[in-house]
């Protein structure tokens, strides 16, 4: 059943409940569309903003910015997670005026920061076990398509 059948399905139902507790779960699952429809909208930005909003990455580190248009970059074309340091780094460098070195530390503190302060059922929801255990924390290239990885399922979901 499409997404668009499910709403109306859901919406039909609503109208022949004929108790309040079953009004109620169907009104709860008619908000759940509509956050999820405002959520996962075709925007892949938008999508990545709300997932590092939801991870708890603070946005006001300067690697947030870099994090952001590495994942669109990566979502538009997979070779650059197979050329990080060569590839998608000077990109970067080059979109935001610094350097490669610059841009490869501000995302590499900006995940560290993410993952000591971020709430460990998110992270383990997004990252589960696809994470070494020993480092405890993603590399640049593995947070990056992970996420870049997360967004492309949602928007296909979505659509």
């Amino acid at each position: 059943m499409k997404d668009l059948e499910k709403r109306m399905d859901v919406m039909m139902r609503l109208c022949v409940a004929e108790n309040d507790e079953d009004r109620e779960q169907l009104r709860r699952e008619i908000r759940n569309y509509l956050c999820h429809n405002r959520a996962g909208s075709n925007d892949p930005e938008r999508e990545v903003r709300r997932i590092l909003l939801e991870l708890g990455s603070p946005d006001h580190l300067a690697g947030h910015p870099y994090v952001i248009r590495a994942i669109l970059l990566v979502m538009g074309d997979r070779l650059y997670i197979n050329n990080i340091t060569f590839g998608l780094y000077p990109q970067l460098a080059a979109e935001f005026d610094t350097t490669p070195a610059r841009v490869e530390r501000a995302i590499r503190h900006m995940i560290e920061v993410t993952w000591s302060r971020g709430d460990l059922d998110v992270l383990d929801k997004y990252f589960g076990n696809t994470i070494s255990a020993s480092r405890g924390k993603p590399t640049n290239g593995e947070f990056i398509a992970r996420i870049a990885n997360v967004v492309k399922q949602n928007l296909r979901q979505a659509a």
